[in-house]
């Protein structure tokens, strides 16, 4: 399972960070660029500066008037430098001191070595005096250029990281306020699994309205279907009661012979086989918004009819007044009923109802001081129609009825031997 919101957040990381540094590489290349032709602009404008320094005598030694060469050539090593070739003669700048300037074939060249190691980039250039050649080499210490383009991208990258730890905590504030509206239905289906609502009715934007809107409609169809299921087999139990009766009251009239026990067998088979179904088709099983809010009035509601069916025994519920269940009213009715009423057929005089939450889990325990069961007995009686005793009224369906809704809820129903009343100990835990 993943998470919208992160993976938001992980991919505006991704695009800003991306985005960012491609930014700096082609700012810092474009200002490199920009610094390298302001120096080839200067360069050219000395290489004119020196041009016109020249003047123009036949064999004469001061040939070039350096007092109209700049200051900064005549510094030693100075990081400017020339070379002046007119007619045979090379005049050098006094920055060279000895040194001379490489020898290049391009007119551009960039990272040429100095004379005292320096990167120095390199113009050479052509020009005509007098119908006389003359070449102008001329170089620029940009040694300098690397370390203050160093520093300029290291102060770019951290400008960068900075906008982009800012825009992430922009986003990520945006995002979460444009993600509150899910926020809200999500709150809203925890609320719905536990029964507190029966219905989403937070405003949602209209791209999930579509959603919200099927998930209403698709409870209220469940809870109608479920409504008009349990109807419709409460009809049908009215409707097959009245035949049935009229078939057995035949049969009992007639003599008993061989064919007529087998037919009162059938029959007692069919009303078995009819009423499980219909106790096992109105399980409702569990479903969004199905809640058990009073607990505890109901089930004191509940011993008090057994209490009245069976005045002999003493019914006692033990539980948690607050105690809420996330389950279906009638579903666990239908346990407990089942369960308390065999608990009571099969006791000699005490019952105990004990219910408790452990572990995220309804835990259900009753007890009674019957006869009890061996324990190879013990999975047998969760079947269909198994009775421990034939002598006592009933379908043997009780146990059945109660460990198949059990397991609808992913529950799981146990029976051992008290260790209080020392008869049955019914365990039902539910999740």
């Amino acid at each position: 399972m993943y998470s919208l919101n992160q993976r938001l957040i992980l991919s505006l990381t991704a695009s800003l960070a991306l985005f960012f540094v491609l930014q700096t590489v082609m700012i810092d290349q474009e200002v490199e660029r920009l610094s390298e032709q302001n120096i080839i602009s200067r360069l050219e404008h000395d290489q004119k500066t020196l041009l016109t320094a020249l003047n123009w005598k036949n064999d004469s030694k001061n040939m070039l008037n350096l007092s109209r060469v700049p200051d900064i050539y005549k510094q030693l090593f100075s990081g400017h430098y020339y070379e002046i070739t007119i007619k045979n003669k090379t005049f050098y700048s006094r920055s060279l001191w000895d040194e001379k300037l490489i020898r290049t074939e391009s007119p551009l060249v960039r990272d040429v070595m100095g004379p005292q190691g320096q990167l120095l980039l390199m113009l050479s250039q052509d020009f005509t005096l007098h119908d006389e050649p003359v070449t102008i080499r001329i170089a620029e210490d940009v040694s300098h250029l690397d370390s203050m383009a160093d520093a300029f991208q290291g102060r770019l990258l951290l400008l960068a990281a900075a906008a982009v730890l800012m825009l992430l905590i922009l986003q990520g504030w945006i995002i979460q306020y444009g993600l509150k509206p899910l926020q809200r239905i999500r709150h809203q289906l925890g609320d719905l699994e536990e029964g507190k609502i029966d219905q989403i009715t937070t405003p949602a934007p209209s791209e999930i309205m579509p959603l919200v809107t099927e998930i209403n409609h698709l409870i209220t169809l469940m809870k109608k279907r479920l409504e008009r299921s349990r109807h419709a087999l409460g009809d049908l139990a009215h409707a097959l009661k009245t035949p049935l009766s009229v078939v057995q009251q035949i049969i009992e009239r007639q003599a008993i012979t061989n064919d007529m026990s087998q037919c009162q067998d059938q029959l007692r088979n069919i009303e078995k086989r009819i009423e499980h179904e219909l106790i096992r088709a109105r399980t409702a099983g569990p479903s969004p918004g199905d809640h058990w809010v009073k607990p505890h009035e109901d089930l004191n509601e509940l011993i008090d009819i057994f209490k009245k069916v069976f005045p002999n025994k003493a019914i006692s519920l033990n539980m948690p007044e607050l105690l809420q269940v996330e389950a279906n009213r009638e579903d666990m009715l239908e346990i407990f009923g089942n369960i308390l009423e065999n608990a009571c057929k099969w006791s000699d005089s005490e019952v105990h109802c004990d219910i408790a939450m452990e572990d995220k889990k309804l835990l259900i325990l009753i007890d009674d001081d019957g006869p009890g069961i061996d324990n190879d007995s013990c999975e047998d009686l969760l079947c269909r129609g198994v009775r421990a005793d034939e002598s006592k009224p009933g379908h043997g369906l009780g146990l059945s009825i109660v460990n198949e809704i059990v397991h609808a809820y992913e529950g799981k129903v146990t029976l051992e031997k008290s260790p209080t009343l020392l008869g049955l100990r019914v365990v039902i835990s539910l999740p």
